[in-house]
């Protein structure tokens, strides 16, 4: 069985990695070891959330952000919510009761199941083509947007790195998570067309975000929009950077 570097099978990490700690690492990486005094972020799901917490950490040096998956609120009571928040989060609640067993394992019994896929590369690739199939826009066939060569190269770099577990992190450390601080660069959004985004108001992203720039909605490319829909991400970034700038 490869070895689990970086991973514990007993007690919780002396450091959680919370987003404001994978946020740091990423600014420290963007303006020490790159040069950068100031750049710009893009970001979808956990990437997304980092993006969003490195521009409310470092608003002086994030000159924007742009993602597919716009940011929650800590709190929905000030201002309350309004009826499509609401019909949103009803929806997006109801869908997860189906979806979330991934998120439950990893974040209660990541060691057990990670164990579980480290030893064998099958089970990895099914723990990760399922979500590439479930929330691509690919219409139950995941060839439709990624290739056998891409699906072997994706599993490939989990299973040589033995990362899968590290991966896991996230989950298992969401708890340690502080409050958001708001965020005040400009920022964009391209939603994607997975179950969770149609109908989602934009009034939520502004719940968070105070100076929102773009708004689209190309109902195209799912929850890896970047990957599946690249011409039209590069697009995207183009037109926000030109209304961030």
């Amino acid at each position: 069985m490869p070895s689990l570097p970086g991973f514990a099978f007993s007690g919780l990490p002396a450091k959680p990695l919370t987003r404001a700690v994978i946020a740091e690492l990423f600014h420290s990486l963007m303006t020490e070891h790159l040069g950068h005094q100031r750049y710009f972020l893009f970001g979808g799901d956990i990437g997304g959330a980092v993006c969003g917490w490195m521009a409310g950490l470092f608003p002086d040096q994030v000159a924007g952000v742009h993602m597919i998956h716009p940011p929650f609120p800590s709190s929905f009571d000030d201002p309350p919510l309004t009826e499509d928040e609401r019909a949103f989060l009803d929806w997006e609640e109801k869908f997860d009761e189906g979806d979330r067993g991934y998120s439950e394992i990893m974040g209660t019994r990541p060691d057990t199941i990670a164990a579980a896929l480290i030893d064998s590369p099958v089970g990895l690739a099914a723990w990760i083509i399922d979500k590439l199939r479930d929330w691509s826009d690919c219409g139950g066939d995941v060839e439709a947007r990624f290739t056998k060569q891409d699906l072997a190269t994706l599993v490939s770099l989990y299973w040589f790195t033995d990362s899968i577990g590290t991966s896991f992190r996230q989950y298992q450390d969401w708890g340690w998570n502080d409050v958001r601080p708001p965020i005040t660069v400009p920022a964009g959004f391209t939603l994607s067309t997975e179950l969770s985004a149609p109908g989602l108001p934009r009034s939520i992203a502004e719940r968070v975000c105070s100076n929102v720039r773009m708004w689209n909605e190309p109902r195209r490319g799912g929850h890896f929009l970047a990957v599946e829909e690249p011409d039209l991400m590069a697009e995207e970034l183009s037109v926000f950077f030109s209304l961030a700038a």
